[in-house]
């Protein structure tokens, strides 16, 4: 995994846990969703480097559910998110300037469904 996709999937994963606690596999199921082919095993490393560096609390699953836990993003998590995004946002400005380019094809989602699609931009722009 390159430095760059990490960095956008740490973001996620802060992002997913900023309004609920979540299961790695439904986690997982959002990462694939947005279009990061990782694996669990993938999503376990970057899950115990937050958990790590405070940013994620880990919770055991209640009764009914053994070995099961759940993530959600601390306070020093939501900051990091924070930071991060407007890093990220930053760089593709950077990169792109007003245009973001299209997904390429072999992403599997299409642009419409990508956090900031150049539709939600040229909208911006004639709004």
């Amino acid at each position: 995994m390159r430095a760059v996709e990490r960095a956008a999937i740490r973001v996620h994963i802060l992002g997913i846990g900023l309004n609920e606690d979540a299961s790695d596999h439904r986690m997982l199921d959002e990462l694939h969703r947005r279009g990061y082919r990782l694996q669990s095993r993938e999503l376990r490393s970057v899950l115990n480097e937050l958990v790590g560096r405070g940013l994620v609390g880990v919770r055991e699953a209640s009764a009914g559910y053994p070995g099961r836990r759940t993530y959600e993003t601390t306070p020093a998590g939501r900051m990091s998110w924070a930071e991060e995004c407007r890093a990220l946002s930053k760089l593709t400005h950077e990169v792109f300037g007003t245009r973001v380019p299209p997904l390429p094809p072999q992403v599997g989602i299409d642009d419409s469904q990508a956090w900031l699609s150049t539709r939600d931009l040229e909208d911006a722009e004639d709004g």
